[in-house]
């Protein structure tokens, strides 16, 4: 097996070009690179540095898989240019090898209530397409009579509709009749129906017979038909779907606004009173080893600053990326742990002051527009992409925009780099940030540092809670810490959550149960401290609020009805919910962080 000295793998890379400044790259780092078709077939990419620009002219047996990476790329050497990933690894025989993949795309399609109505008629077993009517059935329970139909979860029916339905329980007394929900078109949006039809009868024939949901059951019932769908189109390949759905989706997708991938994964969702199919297409990757004849620059690897450049230990080609990664991310994390605990409790790093200047204000106002409202009911899609965008938050991550809390938080600071070193980043050119973008263009040196220091205190928060994860993760429990800001009032208010796997309370045939558990701290101000402990054993949920004010316990037993009517909706039983009073921590966040350690 080959090997190769890390005193050779940080030299310089270079082949016929021994006079030209070499670029200095981290191994393992991602990089944002554009591609672009030469006239001879083959693709050059362009990687920009603060020591110029790196261009590598990638061999011809690689065409193909590029071309299947991009396969609307121009073939023009003065064309658009397109973004690949891009990761180095140098390899002992000299040359270096190349990792490219593609971001994740997303396609969204607006869709009418007609089209809405026919997709999710067909994603319901025994459904009537024509009518998109649905078979439906009346369970007893304690509480109220619930909605059942296949594939559903029960949804309670409130006493309006009971009543209404009840002067239609004769027509369903002979063998032969039948329940149906109708999902009929407004102006605007979807209506459902409940309609008797009797022994003998024809479907279409409805008159007098139907009765129309509450808006309350609506939502339920729309909730339940677009997870049906989601699962069924869900997948990447769209040819294993039953006919109708295919040729339906096929309808939809012939009105898309650009060119469909060969393999996409569908997701049916509701934002703001409009009704969007998302395409989104997973990421594809290659590996292609390059000469160094081929690359315009010679590069230089650094390796992480606490790995000596005397050190003589042979590594091997194939896990030298992964013992630098590794030794890089220990020397990041140890740093931070020592700095953490003497930084200072701070005023909200996003407050705007009538004394800063003018572009400064505004970058800060967008930043907080970009955060959740926490006083408006937040879509569970907008929540999802909040979570995510936090989960990946690194100052430096590629392609990040202003369309989430910490894309925005990582594009501002990456833009006030530039700024200083006059060398914009990569994601300037993405039109979500060009507002950004000209902001930070209007700041003068001084103004920008003086922000991006604003702006660090804010991110360490993010970064606090993800060290604070990998402090606590071990072979036997698994825990998930976040902080999520929310906008309070005007102000950037830390929300905390904490999700773990942990044993439960007894056992069942002999044998230990799991269970999830979801801890939620919230600051509500002049309402004080707010703890949530959520407890899920398979369908058995647990509910219990902690509040250190008696008022914000009242508030809370009032909402806690509603909470367990919409759990019970989405096929969760909650056996326990209530509200007391006590103490909550100040922090969900272990304090493991410490520059002093006791010894008993």
């Amino acid at each position: 097996m080959n090997q190769i000295n890390p005193d050779k793998l940080l030299q310089p890379l270079q082949g016929n070009k021994p006079d030209s400044p070499a670029i200095k790259l981290m191994l393992a780092e991602v990089y944002q690179s554009q591609v672009q078709q030469l006239t001879d077939g083959r693709f050059r990419l362009q990687l920009p540095s603060p020591q110029g620009a790196l261009h590598i002219v990638l061999p011809a047996s690689a065409s193909a898989a590029v071309q299947a990476m991009l396969p609307a790329i121009p073939v023009n050497p003065q064309g658009s240019l397109q973004q690949l990933q891009l990761q180095f690894q140098p390899l002992a025989n000299g040359q270096l090898q190349l990792t490219l993949q593609t971001a994740v795309n997303t396609l969204s399609i607006p869709l009418s209530a007609t089209q809405v109505r026919q997709l999710l008629a067909i994603s319901v077993p025994g459904s009537t397409t024509a009518q998109a009517t649905i078979p439906a059935r009346l369970l007893p329970a304690a509480a109220a009579v619930t909605l059942a139909a296949p594939g559903f979860n029960p949804v309670p029916l409130s006493t309006q509709t009971q009543q209404a339905l009840s002067a239609m329980l004769p027509l369903l007394s002979g063998a032969t009749a039948q329940l149906m929900l109708k999902l009929d078109t407004s102006t605007t949006d979807l209506q459902l129906r409940l309609i008797a039809v009797p022994a003998h009868s024809n479907q279409g024939n409805t008159t007098g017979n139907s009765v129309t949901l509450q808006k309350s059951e609506q939502a339920a019932v729309l909730q339940q038909l677009v997870r049906l769908f989601n699962q069924q189109a869900g997948t990447a390949d769209t040819t294993k779907l039953n006919p109708m759905l295919q040729s339906a989706l096929q309808s939809v997708l012939s009105a898309a606004p650009a060119a469909l991938p060969a393999q996409y994964k569908l997701q049916l969702q509701q934002q703001t009173g409009q009704w969007q199919l998302q395409l989104s297409t997973a990421p594809v990757s290659s590996k292609i080893n390059v000469p160094a004849d081929d690359i315009s620059r010679p590069l230089q690897f650094v390796a992480s600053p606490n790995q000596s450049s005397n050190e003589k230990t042979p590594l091997n080609a194939s896990n030298t990326s992964a013992a630098l990664q590794q030794t890089a991310q220990q020397a990041v994390q140890q740093a931070w742990r020592h700095l953490l605990p003497l930084l200072p409790a701070t005023a909200d790093p996003l407050a705007g002051t009538a004394d800063l200047p003018e572009p400064v204000q505004q970058i800060l106002q967008l930043l907080r527009q970009s955060q959740p409202d926490g006083a408006k009911v937040q879509t569970p899609q907008h929540i999802t992409q909040q979570l995510a965008s936090l989960l990946q938050f690194q100052p430096l991550q590629p392609a990040a925009t202003v369309q989430s809390s910490g894309g925005a938080l990582a594009a501002a600071i990456q833009l006030l780099l530039g700024n200083l070193l006059q060398r914009p980043p990569a994601l300037a050119t993405m039109p979500a940030n060009q507002r950004l973008v000209q902001l930070v263009n209007q700041l003068e040196p001084a103004q920008a540092g003086n922000l991006l220091r604003q702006l660090a205190g804010h991110s360490s928060t993010l970064q606090q809670s993800q060290l604070a994860t990998l402090d606590s993760n071990n072979a036997a429990q698994q825990q998930l810490l976040l902080q999520l800001p929310l906008q309070l009032a005007g102000q950037s208010v830390f929300s905390q959550l904490q999700v773990e796997q942990r044993e439960a309370d007894g056992k069942q045939g002999g044998e230990k149960q799991t269970q999830w558990q979801l801890t939620m701290k919230f600051d509500l101000q002049q309402l004080g401290q707010l703890l949530v402990v959520a407890k899920l054993q398979q369908q058995q949920l647990q509910l219990q609020f902690y509040t250190e004010q008696q008022h914000a316990k009242q508030l809370a037993e009032q909402f806690l009805p509603l909470l367990k009517d919409r759990c019970n909706a989405q096929g969760l039983e909650v056996s326990q919910a209530e509200c007391v009073l006590g103490k909550i921590p100040d922090s969900l966040l272990p304090r493991a962080n410490s520059l002093l350690t006791v010894k008993v």
